[in-house]
């Protein structure tokens, strides 16, 4: 069995464990693989416990009384982007409220990308994430224009 860690996030995760020189840096959806005995000391890291549990990465292949605690409804980059092109509100609307920390930085980061302006989006991102979409698109704009 194949225990992979995958960067679910839109940020650059950065796993090391000084002890058994493991040094990793994942970008967005970049995925590697590890040795059981590279997870068994990794897990024991409190950031990477962290890092699961916000949903900065998403590990696999660990049977189920190995695995770190993990918090149910992991949404990747890619679920987030899929809700945002569809302009799927009632998904939007029952995940924003429960999204981690990692989650609400993709949500921020995708649409303003994509141009996002529904005022259905743009409140909850508001309510949510406190940050005005429309406004951050602006400044986006701005800046590509200087």
């Amino acid at each position: 069995m194949s225990i992979s860690v995958k960067n679910i996030s839109s940020a650059k995760v950065v796993l090391r464990i000084p002890d058994i020189r493991f040094n990793r840096s994942l970008m967005p959806g970049r995925v590697i693989t590890l040795t059981e005995d590279e997870y068994k000391e990794l897990i024991q890291e409190p950031g990477c416990r962290n890092l699961i549990n916000g949903h900065y990465i998403k590990v696999t292949g660990v049977e189920e009384d190995k695995a770190v605690e993990e918090v149910a409804n992991v949404f990747e980059a890619s679920d987030i982007a899929a809700m945002l092109d569809k302009l799927d509100i009632t998904a939007f609307a029952k995940f924003i409220p429960n999204a981690t920390a990692a989650e609400k930085e993709t949500v921020i980061k995708l649409a303003v990308e994509k141009g996002i302006t529904n005022a259905g989006f743009v409140a909850l991102i508001k309510k949510y994430c406190d940050v005005d979409i429309i406004n951050a698109i602006n400044v986006k704009h701005q800046a590509e224009e200087k």
